[in-house]
């Protein structure tokens, strides 16, 4: 049996993947579209219905035109939170499959869970497919780097060494603790900002000819990564990957 049908014979659903949280994104990505959402409305209802008369009949197309533009952008940024995948997990075997009733072979399933196609916020879609079905357009696990036992062993000093002499920064600058913990997660919330309002840091999946999207910013991955990438399929080129990804009757 080939690992992933160990992982399926467990009578537990094995999770692959599953995000990270992201709250912060969804408000900034959500906010945005609020804010130009609000602006094309207060433009439109100010600048274009309701000019005072007298004014060139170009005024309102020109501020039509961009009411139109804040909620084009708005709406940009509302679909960002679309489509992205939360969890992808192994699905054990069917119990007729364990007790040897159904016939060889055994076929993996995984479910999907992920954000629905929306400028919404609603609940998350259930799905299963067939790992022939998921398609990546570049793998999750990078290759280690494979070191000497030298270069492993120097490696691992160099490790420690950074690690007690930050330990130590620590507990002598005990005073300044705070202002260090408060500039990491200033960090942590201005990422997430620059996430929703760029749309970096996720990557193209297809599932069934649809195009969905891979939070490669934190999370768990199984191994990893490596698992995932040794069911799924692997193709770069993303007319080929919708295609390889189409559900076959």
């Amino acid at each position: 049996l080939s690992y992933a049908q160990r992982l399926a014979m467990k009578p537990t659903p094995t999770v692959l993947y599953e995000a990270a949280s992201q709250t912060g994104f969804l408000i900034s990505s959500y906010g945005a579209a609020f804010f130009c959402m609000s602006s094309a409305a207060v433009n439109s209802w100010l600048n274009v219905y309701n000019l005072p008369p007298g004014i060139s009949p170009w005024v309102p197309v020109g501020f039509g035109v961009i009411s139109f533009v804040f909620a084009t952008i708005g709406t940009v940024f509302a679909l960002r939170p679309s489509s992205i995948i939360r969890s992808i997990k192994l699905l054990p075997f069917p119990s007729s499959q364990l007790q040897g009733v159904a016939p060889p072979p055994r076929t993996i399933t995984l479910e999907v869970a992920a954000r629905r196609i929306a400028p919404i916020p609603l609940p998350l879609k259930h799905f299963q497919v067939k790992p022939e079905q998921v398609v990546l357009m570049n793998r999750m696990a990078t290759r280690p780097v494979v070191l000497s036992e030298k270069q492993r062993i120097l490696k691992q000093q160099e490790d420690a060494k950074r690690r007690k002499e930050e330990r130590e920064y620590e507990l002598n600058h005990l005073m300044t603790a705070p202002f260090r913990d408060a500039g990491r997660a200033s960090s942590t919330i201005l990422g997430n900002i620059r996430r929703g309002l760029t749309g970096e840091g996720f990557a193209p999946v297809f599932i069934n000819g649809v195009q969905y999207k891979l939070d490669t910013e934190g999370g768990y991955a199984l191994e990893d990564g490596m698992v995932l990438d040794r069911l799924v399929k692997i193709e770069p080129d993303p007319q080929l990957a919708r295609s390889q990804s189409e559900k076959k009757d």
